[in-house]
């Protein structure tokens, strides 16, 4: 393991370890449990890793089974922000929920279909492959609540937002930096680790200083609270009703 490659798990494991304090004194450990069981699955198997390559290097061994756990919930982790963005629009995180259901189930059904059709095929050998799709997959999820939280207007808090900048800037790099090992091959394992570690690095500061108190979603207000256009048909209703009145005291005699 490099002086650098060291370093960036070393911060990173010291970062995850404040983010889970956090998470305790500032009381969002029960809004975001999926999340901070991601953390917390990720500082165990890091530390781990870690251990492991200090001991004995069978790192490799490991790597895979790691980060497919992780993979699993960082998925539930898109499924937690969508039903917090949506807490106020049940359409809108069923349309986001099935789309990201979807795009898994049809991850699974090709492996699934090619295990079964091509005899030499096997997930072990093909773990970046899979990474590749499910990382993908989380991008179209991310990318999913952004349009509709864009559309539709809809405010999202501090903590949500620095969930999904920090998803979407490790998953990108993931996304970028698999893609480029399938097709350049071994010669890229070490830009690959450097690209993964420092990504997970940025992201994992983001969430810390996103997440270091607890704030709840804005709540949409409703459109009679609000100057829009309810408000305007109103005021516009009640304009015509007194030059009708003003109208019926010229014309009708007392």
């Amino acid at each position: 393991m490099g002086i650098y490659i060291q370093t960036v798990w070393l911060s990173g494991l010291l970062i995850e370890g404040i983010i889970l304090v956090r998470s305790v004194l500032g009381r969002s450990l029960a809004k975001y449990p999926f999340f901070y069981l991601y953390i917390a699955s990720v500082f165990a198997s890091s530390t781990a890793l870690y251990v492991i390559g200090i001991v004995k290097p069978l790192e490799h061994g490991f790597y895979w089974p790691k980060q497919y756990v992780t993979l699993f919930l960082g998925c539930g982790v898109i499924f937690e922000v969508s039903r917090h963005v949506f807490a106020q629009r049940v359409t809108l995180d069923r349309i986001a929920r099935w789309t990201m259901l979807v795009i898994f189930g049809a991850i699974f059904l090709s492996v699934a279909i090619q295990a079964f059709v091509l005899p030499d095929w096997n997930v072990t050998a093909n773990t970046a492959d899979l990474e590749r799709d499910l990382r993908i997959a989380q991008a179209i999820g991310l990318m999913t609540i952004l349009l509709l939280t864009g559309y539709y207007g809809i405010g999202i808090g501090k903590n949500i937002k620095g969930m999904i900048l920090g998803f979407g800037i490790y998953v990108g790099a993931s996304v970028f930096s698999l893609t480029l090992r399938l097709f350049v091959g071994p010669r890229f394992n070490p830009a690959f680790g450097v690209i993964q570690n420092t990504a997970y690095l940025v992201a994992l500061s983001v969430w810390m200083v996103a997440l270091w108190s607890y704030e709840p979603e804005p709540t949409e207000k409703p459109p009679s609270s609000s100057g829009g256009g309810y408000q305007l048909l109103a005021d516009r209703t009640q304009e015509i009703l007194g030059s009708i009145n003003d109208h019926l005291d010229r014309t009708v005699p007392r």
